[in-house]
């Protein structure tokens, strides 16, 4: 009985040592935990579960692609290895019949497809408003400035950035830089590799660059600027 009281109190005073701020202690690491906690309540409010989607779609989209890409990869390998095999691979893929049309016109395929695609956004949209509490707030006000202001979550991303730099930097000059810099991956990557079909091994330069710029200074920046 000694022995299980003798731990019960050093427990106990873990517990009351561990003050939030200290780096040991369990009642620090317990703090943590409600941090953590604190944090998935954050992640059920109405205006950030788009954030848990877009991170979601956001993981399920880079596996999908980057499967393909290394399928496609292991495609050209054996390809390569085997130029007979290349010359009739296209054929089992994707045979040509004449009596194919060469060419489809705009209408109706393409704007078909897209008019039932927008009918399905504006249900789906319809639906988020009867199921989430999300209401708009009362009309802006230039007399009465919330502190702080928080931007939507879409744009996290810059305001986050105006605690680390100059507004005249952060609203102006990083934006047109990060936009400019996705237009200039095109002509800084002159590899004539990977046009027309998707490979890892053949573009590792424009992916890395575009996730990084994507998924690191973007989506990561709304991260931050939501639960941190």
């Amino acid at each position: 009985m000694d022995f299980f009281a003798n731990c019960s109190a050093r427990v106990g005073n873990a517990v009351l040592a561990g003050a939030p701020g200290q780096d040991d202690g369990l009642g620090y690491t317990i703090y943590k935990w409600s941090e953590d906690i604190e944090a998935f309540r954050q992640s059920k409010k109405p205006d950030n579960i788009p954030i848990i989607i877009l991170i979601g779609l956001l993981i399920f989209f880079c596996y999908i692609s980057f499967k393909q890409a290394f399928r496609n990869d292991r495609i050209i390998d054996r390809l390569e290895k085997n130029p007979a095999l290349a010359r009739i691979h296209h054929r089992k893929w994707e045979p040509y019949h004449k009596s194919w049309p060469r060419k489809l016109h705009v209408w109706p395929y393409l704007l078909r497809i897209e008019f039932v695609g927008a009918l399905f956004v504006f249900a789906f949209l319809m639906f988020w408003s009867l199921i989430f509490m999300a209401p708009v707030e009362e009309p802006a006000n230039p007399a009465f400035t919330p502190n702080p202001s928080k931007a939507p979550w879409y744009f996290l991303g810059l305001q986050e950035l105006l605690v680390y730099f100059d507004p005249w930097i952060a609203g102006v000059i990083l934006p047109f830089a990060i936009v400019l810099g996705l237009m200039a991956i095109p002509y800084i990557d002159v590899n004539k590799f990977g046009n027309g079909y998707y490979t890892w091994k053949q573009r590792r330069f424009s992916i890395a660059t575009f996730l990084f710029g994507f998924i690191v200074l973007w989506i990561g920046m709304v991260y931050l600027g939501t639960y941190l």
